[in-house]
């Protein structure tokens, strides 16, 4: 009787088991018990910021009844660390954000869930609807990776009012960057040996300056991002850079340092208070231009002597924790983020532009001022980062080496040298 019962118990533990196996982690009906399905999901910035992202939450959870999703944003500043750290320790949300200069090293840590088989099952949603750039970008070593949540080129953003008071015509479509030297030398002003107000921000994030030293025929990586020397420290990236930082300490300076843009609060809001006159920047600043009184127009980034101009497309895309539980939903998640829908909300305010194809279209129709930021679209070229998972590398090299000059701490070439010895030391650990 005794080993009858045994049995019966055993027989009934097999059960179990494998009706638990056969719900799977990944189940779209919440495991088979009824229960919802929780996942999680991460933006930078907090939530007044992102209410776009709060609404499609709400909207999404009324949509499936069997999923329940909590938006968790991360302050701006300490976002990188905290996903990166919650991402080692296995606690992080189900769907994350991923700037475009992440792209390669989120995919190369392992952490993000290719989309190919989803995407291949969902006959209802087709990638077409989105820009070819983006989801291009988005694509790394021939696999889909993320999704777009939108994008913004960079392109040349100048105060009217500054310009018109110095009886000076704007930015138009063929300038080249020696026009834009010209033009900033005459919107520098003086008072009692200090600056007063600055032409143009030469400052040391990299992007505006990957469009200088393009259109100067040079980079600071070779293709596949695999070499700095010859490239970071050539002799055409050292030419540009003894250029591009004479902006801000030559003798004829027409640009803040770093340390005249802290002092003064920032270059947004020299812009915004008729103290810059001219930056290059992504759409973004429009917000908060917006709800200033400063008169402001946007141009193309000026082109070189020989014609080639260039910019960079600023993205986010979605991505799916490849070590989540429940991947099939958060798949369906990034699907609403990135969809339609969401696209026309985030648009809706101006501050960024849809990743989908009719809705730019639409947004292209109607466009009048910011026109040309649409236009830079078709100079985009990738950055380092976006080319190899060595990119982060680069980066910290050249911006240390950027600051060590701007503060000068080291010549130009000294200063690339040592960044080029760096990186291919870095690269070939």
């Amino acid at each position: 009787m005794k080993k009858w019962s045994t049995s019966l118990v055993m027989v009934m533990i097999a059960a179990l088991i494998l009706s638990a196996c056969s719900s799977g982690g990944s189940s779209s009906s919440g495991g088979g018990s009824g229960e919802k399905v929780k996942l999680t999901f991460s933006v930078w910035g907090d939530v007044n910021a992102a209410a776009d992202e709060v609404k499609l939450t709400e909207e999404f959870n009324k949509a499936h009844p069997n999923i329940e999703v909590k938006f968790e944003p991360i302050p701006s500043d300490g976002y990188g660390t905290k996903l990166t750290a919650s991402l080692a320790a296995g606690q992080a949300p189900d769907v994350f954000l991923v700037g475009e200069g992440d792209y390669y090293k989120f995919v190369d840590k392992g952490v993000v869930e290719p989309l190919d088989d989803y995407l291949k099952k969902d006959t209802s949603f087709k990638l077409d609807i989105f820009q070819k750039d983006l989801i291009e970008n988005m694509n790394i070593k021939g696999k889909q990776y993320y999704l777009p949540k939108d994008f913004n080129p960079l392109a040349l953003w100048y105060n009217k009012r500054m310009f018109d008071e110095a009886k000076m015509e704007y930015p138009n479509d063929n300038w080249t960057w020696s026009d834009l030297t010209a033009a900033a030398k005459k919107l520098t002003k003086q008072e009692g040996g200090k600056f007063t107000q600055f032409g143009f921000n030469a400052g040391k994030w990299e992007y505006p300056i990957y469009t200088y030293l393009w259109d100067y025929g040079t980079d600071i990586a070779n293709e596949d991002g695999t070499a700095a020397e010859g490239y970071m420290n050539g002799d055409k990236t050292v030419a540009a850079i003894e250029k591009y930082v004479a902006w801000s300490n030559g003798p004829d300076r027409v640009s803040p340092t770093p340390t005249d843009t802290q002092t003064m609060g920032g270059d947004s809001s020299m812009f915004m208070t008729d103290k810059l006159a001219m930056m290059v920047t992504g759409r973004w600043i429009k917000g908060d231009l917006d709800k200033s009184d400063v008169k402001y127009g946007s141009a193309l980034i000026p082109k070189s002597e020989d014609g080639t101009r260039s910019s960079i497309i600023a993205s986010a895309g979605w991505a799916v924790n490849a070590a989540g539980k429940h991947k099939q939903e958060a798949y369906e998640l990034v699907k609403w983020l990135s969809g339609t829908e969401a696209q026309k909300l985030r648009s809706s305010n101006g501050a960024v532009l849809p990743a989908t194809v009719k809705e730019l279209d639409e947004v292209k129709a109607k466009e009048v001022n910011d026109k040309p930021v649409i236009e830079m679209m078709n100079f985009a070229k990738k950055p380092v980062t976006m080319r190899s998972g060595n990119g982060p590398i680069f980066v910290e090299q050249f911006t240390g080496a950027l600051e060590k000059i701007m503060l000068n701490q080291s010549t130009v070439k000294e200063a690339l040298d040592e960044a080029a010895k760096n990186v291919d030391s870095k690269i070939k650990k």
